[in-house]
């Protein structure tokens, strides 16, 4: 008698050669289904928890710990058409953008305050900015006011500065190679194109970092309904009506700049987040300020690429950067959704102009 086979309970002492072949049989299945699982990555299950495949971070626990808050947007597969025939110019032609990534953005557009946390890190980590910012439209706000006197150099390199204090990784660099952050800007009045400069530098798309958005997602965040549906272009963010409705303007946005005989609502900036949220609870997509985005303006849209393209990322050149929204110091017709600043150089810093971070978790 073998006392250590394995199999000897399942023996027969009449035919111990048929229990034998079933027996490796379902050993040799046995195996080869463990195979497949490690091989398919399920991890091995005679192993903890902790040594199987981690399962991904979902968006909004990613974003839970940043500086700002942060709202994750869907993304969209189908596309949604961009642009609008009713607000014309460069707003036009409407065209399809393919497709849009899932992206956290800002829930409001970028305070004073967390502004100067950045800054003041930045301070001391080799970071240096053309321009210092201030406290909404006249410096004397306070710090619950969007930045403005920020350049589009600053905003990139303020959002560099903002991942590296977080352990992200920056989006914005001077080579190629992402192994160098761009860390600098600088208020010299002319374009560089040179690549990897401070005008034209290298973008890592796949980094977790602060950004700025493209025109294509501002449009998106700022436009979204429920993924299907869209609110007009002649809207401004979260109203209900064309922008031509004061009332219905009034709740969603600052804008009018009255002391110049407009019809509005304000005559400087406000705190940040005090109107009604649009339907991804983005406060003042439309008004206070402009807002920067990353790509470069160009009179008019096509309907080929690069305007139709997955995550639209606009023209490769260009002598200014578009700004999105409107402003307390402009009229009603620029809280439009679809309507395109006419683009600022990228050393232009006035208290009109602010900035929204975004990022992919």
């Amino acid at each position: 008698m073998q006392k250590n086979c394995p199999f000897a309970h399942m023996g027969s002492a009449r035919r111990p050669s048929i229990r034998l072949s079933m027996a490796f049989l379902w050993l040799a299945s046995s195996c080869a289904a463990l195979s497949r699982c490690q091989t398919q990555s399920w991890g091995k299950f005679w192993q903890p928890e902790s040594a199987a495949s981690a399962a991904p971070v979902s968006c909004s626990t990613a974003v839970a710990s940043d500086l700002m808050q942060m709202l994750c947007v869907p993304a969209n597969t189908s596309g949604y058409v961009r642009g609008s025939a009713a607000v014309g110019g460069s707003a036009t032609p409407e065209h399809t953008v393919a497709s849009i990534s899932a992206f956290a953005m800002a829930r409001s557009e970028l305070q004073y305050a967390d502004w100067t946390i950045v800054t003041t890190w930045a301070a001391s980590n080799g970071y240096l900015f053309g321009n210092p910012g201030v406290q909404g439209d006249n410096g004397a706000r306070t710090d619950q006011h969007p930045v403005t006197i920020v350049s589009w150099r600053d905003a990139i390199v303020w959002c560099n500065a903002a991942s590296e204090r977080q352990g992200l990784k920056p989006v914005y660099f001077t080579d190629a190679a992402f192994t160098t952050p761009l860390k600098t800007s600088t208020v010299t009045m002319t374009v560089d194109t040179t690549a990897g400069s401070e005008d034209n530098p290298y973008i890592n798309w796949s980094a977790n970092g602060y950004r700025l958005p493209t025109e294509a997602e501002w449009e998106y965040a700022a436009r979204y309904v429920d993924g299907t549906t869209f609110k007009p272009g002649d809207y401004a963010s979260g109203s209900n009506a064309v922008y031509t409705s004061f009332a219905d303007s009034d709740l969603v946005a600052w804008f009018g700049n009255i002391v110049n005989g407009s019809t509005g609502n304000t005559v400087s900036t406000q705190p940040v987040g005090q109107k009604n949220a649009n339907a991804l609870g983005f406060y003042d997509m439309s008004g206070n300020v402009w807002e920067l985005t990353g790509d470069w303006y160009a009179a008019a849209y096509s309907t080929t690429s690069p305007y139709t393209d997955a995550d639209s990322a606009g023209p490769a050149a260009g002598s200014g950067r578009v700004g999105r929204g409107g402003s307390w110091s402009n009229q009603s017709q620029t809280l439009r959704t679809a309507f395109r600043g006419s683009g600022s150089s990228p050393w232009t810093a006035n208290n009109t102009l602010g900035f929204r971070p975004v990022r992919r978790p």
